[in-house]
């Protein structure tokens, strides 16, 4: 009934009268005799601390997750728990929940666990990826410590019929198919996408977990195993409706239907058969985003109203020859959220600008877990997050603005924290790129309803976490010649009160519990160089992050330590070649120690996570016949068969290839 309240209050806002429009209008669409040419431009123009994916870069990694695309080309640190098993994100050093991902504005972070599996994101499905970093994350929403990820789906407004079809083959028995279709003209467009992978994901590893002795001379003698029971099955279907029937207004309806599957393998240290401990995960998902905006003389509105619906399960077997297998563990869980959103941008008059915004989620999670004994255990929860927002900038020189914005956050439509934003922009010559901002905010994210009500271990007493951020950034391009010269550097450091981290028991089990005090600070810096040379283009992108996320707790045993699997350094490389129709790519990515203890011990195996390098190449051909083209790649991942882990007890694959056929017409 609520969400029903709001979406009615909004609909009747939506259709106020505006005044007339003039050919000044802030709007998407610009028309120029018979010519439409669509844009996405910000009003919003703050100088956030904003990083965006190209397009480029986009389009040759079709056949890769987010999680590696996000790994190879920003500064963020992707925790894998095994090659397409689950991926979780650090960004600027801060917990998986911490970050927020968004689709089209619907937040797809999961009220039950709070975070995002980068693993079963394809990009396939997405046209543009934007990193809101740190406090620029409080202009979409609350609670996202570490940053913002959007994710968007556009229209191509020149098209009539076109489309792409890929097909890739991969070591270890991997499949990858897409096929995307679009059709429309100015004022109606269409684009269908489909995508399926699968992967036996049986490659072979050396088990330095699991040894025995040498009789001979006492020495450890390791194993060669495979990597059984982890197979995976992802497959899913997008369709994308836009409409301009009526000028200045743009109406779009967006529906993704998802399924996955996979095994989890076993750890590394178990000796047990290969029929004991099958664990199987499943997910069936189904998003969907029908958005409205309006463009008038001196403003635009938005209005958003989305669902994101999942129902996931894990199983946990034994196989017992000669009898019915054991079910050991069956869990089941139906998420339910529910988003409708209202933004509505003015432009004052030349110095001031106002945004003013209202969101409401609710959330419904209902979880259950059958034991052998047929006793059930889990809890059927719900809660309602909503905030309402204004934000003021004020340009009070061309070449120095100002931003102020608060936040209020609301759980249940009570009070729950007042967010503040100030942030500052000069440029010192207008004529000149070089853009110096700072900025700092508070902040603040609720405990996650698995943090508050899971059987056994929810603490139904844990605080919300309060952060206050800060950061100075720095950004400036040049040219030399036909060379392109872009850098970026940002300090950061987010003082989080409150911080929220699951910790064993002595009764066997996890528990949630606060960390009076965490910081998180660093240093992030980013460069990029283009340019020509012989009719050879080339592009070389780096990023590197230094971050020191540690305990700052009085009390604590582990005063000054690094939280676990958060590396303080890592860094990636990026070169792109290409002469006539040929191209080359070299990717390379670094990751510091990380330890896998509060602690920070290092006197076992066990205890830390050594550094580790990684390879990946890339060369292809593009085709051309005609208005089509057909693309072949090969790829070599992992070149040098560097031995690694970023989640301890799981195995990574050595050396491997992937063979792309991609057909564009």
């Amino acid at each position: 009934m609520k969400f029903f309240c709001v979406n009615l209050i909004v609909f009747l806002l939506i259709f106020q009268p505006e005044g007339s429009v003039n050919a000044q209008s802030i709007r998407d669409t610009l028309q120029l005799q018979s010519i439409q040419i669509i844009g996405k431009r910000n009003t919003r123009n703050f100088h956030e601390t904003r990083s965006e994916i190209d397009s480029v870069t986009l389009a040759k990694s079709s056949t890769i997750r987010l999680s590696e695309l996000l790994s190879q080309n920003t500064s963020i640190f992707i925790k894998e728990y095994g090659r397409g098993a689950m991926a979780t994100a650090s960004f600027r050093g801060t917990a998986p929940s911490h970050t927020k991902i968004s689709w089209n504005g619907l937040e797809l972070n999961s009220p039950m666990l709070g975070m995002v599996d980068f693993s079963l994101i394809p990009i396939y499905f997405t046209d543009g990826v934007t990193l809101l970093h740190g406090s620029s994350s409080l202009s979409e929403s609350a609670g996202a410590l570490g940053g913002t990820i959007q994710l968007e789906n556009n229209a191509n407004w020149n098209n009539t019929v076109s489309g792409k079809l890929l097909s890739g083959l991969g070591s270890y028995h991997t499949v990858d198919e897409y096929l995307q279709f679009s059709i429309g003209n100015r004022k109606i467009q269409s684009k269908s996408s489909f995508y399926y992978n699968y992967s036996a994901n049986d490659f072979q590893f050396l088990n330095k977990m699991n040894a025995s002795l040498d009789p001979l001379n006492g020495s450890y003698i390791y194993k060669v195993e495979k990597n059984r029971n982890a197979d995976y099955l992802n497959y899913g279907l997008l369709q994308e409706f836009y409409l301009q029937a009526i000028p200045n207004q743009i109406f779009t309806l967006k529906a993704w239907l998802q399924h996955n599957e996979r095994s989890i393998p076993q750890l590394l240290t178990n000796e047990g058969d290969e029929a004991a401990n099958i664990n199987r995960q499943a997910e069936n998902a189904l998003r969907s985003v029908a958005e409205w905006r309006r463009f008038g003389a001196r403003s635009k509105m938005s209005w958003k109203s989305a669902i994101n619906l999942q129902n996931t399960g894990y199983t946990l077997v034994n196989r017992v020859s000669g009898a019915s297998s054991q079910v050991v563990i069956d869990a089941n869980a139906r998420i339910l959220s529910i988003t409708s959103k209202i933004d509505y941008f003015v432009k004052i008059n030349r110095i001031f600008s106002l945004v003013g915004g209202i969101d409401v989620d609710i959330h419904q999670v209902h979880s259950e877990n059958r034991s052998p004994s047929a006793q059930i255990t889990g809890y059927d929860k719900s809660r309602t997050e909503s905030s309402i927002f204004a934000e003021l900038e004020s340009r009070i020189t061309s070449n120095f603005s100002t931003v102020v914005l608060l936040r209020e956050s609301l759980v249940g439509f009570h009070h729950n924290s007042l967010l503040p934003l100030v942030r500052i922009t000069y440029q010192p010559n207008l004529e000149k790129p070089l853009i110096l901002t700072g900025s700092v905010a508070g902040n603040n994210h609720l405990p996650t309803l698995n943090d508050l009500y899971y059987i056994p271990g929810g603490n139904p007493f844990l605080k919300s976490e309060k952060g206050t951020q800060l950061d100075l950034n720095a950004s400036d391009e040049f040219s030399l010649g036909n060379q392109k010269f872009k850098a970026g550097v940002s300090f950061f450091s987010s003082n989080i009160k409150d911080w929220i981290i699951w910790l064993p028991t002595f009764q066997g089990y996890w528990e949630p519990t606060n960390i009076d005090k965490v910081i998180s600070s660093g240093i992030a810096a980013n460069v990029s160089l283009s340019g020509s040379y012989k009719g050879i283009r080339y592009e070389l992108k780096g990023n590197y992050a230094f971050t020191k996320t540690v305990n700052r707790s009085d009390t604590s045993i582990s005063f000054g330590k690094q939280l676990p699997y958060i590396p303080q350094n890592s860094a990636n490389l990026n070169l792109h070649l290409s002469y006539s129709n040929l191209f080359f790519d070299w990717m390379w990515n670094y990751y510091s120690k990380r330890y896998t203890t509060t602690a920070n011990s290092e006197e076992t195996i066990s205890d830390y996570l050594y550094p580790y390098f990684m390879n990946n190449l890339q060369v292809g051909i593009r085709l051309r016949v005609g208005s089509k083209i057909l693309t072949v790649e090969s790829k070599v991942l992992n070149l040098f068969n560097e031995e690694y882990r970023t989640v301890l007890q799981r195995p990574m694959p050595g050396r491997n290839f992937q063979f792309v056929l991609r057909y564009d017409f």
